[in-house]
């Protein structure tokens, strides 16, 4: 982004696109217990002598995200699954898909890594274009993004005669706002917003990917 204001551009493809990364993280529990009573002392030694009990692994504790604030990007941002409905060419797969693309823009968004999102759309979606250099506009010169997380509550696909298919979408995308390196406030924050979406796809194998995207108006 050239300028120091949010263009059009950016709160136009922001208010529509955007994801959740859905992750339930947690710290590992480390295994262990008390130690077992001892018996009596024996005055006779048995014929066998006793085994010592094996020591219990401790678990390693999972990488905890955090998410992004004025004093850094995010951290351990969860990398988004490809359901396997989302393989199949079906109503369900559609929809699937669908969610699973806005949770990969989600994880474009906190980490700034555009190869997944750039893979899953068709050369001719201009749109998807859009997203992917704005996402990496705004991660360039040391800057970073926090929030713009969505949530899909609803995802419905319906095909079209030309034989792809639109899945209208209610997209809740939460506040963003761009940090510059020092971490103050790039630009104006973009609100909060609860739109009506839909979503051309197309299943060109080996699986589906983006045709294009829009705001029900």
């Amino acid at each position: 982004m050239a300028s120091h204001n949010a263009s059009t551009s950016w709160r136009t493809r922001s208010g529509i696109a955007a994801a959740v990364v859905a992750a339930a993280l947690m710290l590992a529990g480390c295994a262990g217990g008390a130690p077992a009573d001892p018996g009596p002392a024996s005055s006779t030694p048995t014929g066998s002598p006793t085994s010592s009990p094996s020591a219990t692994p401790t678990p390693t504790p999972s990488a905890v995200y955090k998410p992004a604030d004025a004093s850094g990007p995010a951290q351990n941002v969860p990398v988004p699954v490809l359901p396997e409905v989302a393989k199949t060419e079906s109503k369900e797969g559609a929809e699937a898909f669908t969610k699973y693309w806005f949770s990969v823009l989600s994880y474009a968004y906190e980490t700034g890594d555009t190869a997944e999102l750039s893979k899953l759309a068709t050369p001719d979606c201009s749109f998807c274009r859009g997203l992917v250099d704005d996402i990496e506009a705004a991660w360039a010169d040391g800057k970073w993004v926090a929030g713009g997380k969505i949530e899909i509550p609803a995802a419905t696909a319906k095909p079209s005669s030309d034989g792809s298919t639109q899945v209208i979408l209610q997209v809740l995308q939460k506040e963003l706002v761009i940090h510059n390196r020092d971490g103050s406030p790039y630009q104006d924050k973009t609100a909060a917003t609860n739109t009506g979406s839909v979503a051309i796809v197309k299943f060109v194998d080996p699986g589906w990917v983006v045709g294009d995207l829009g705001l029900i108006r």
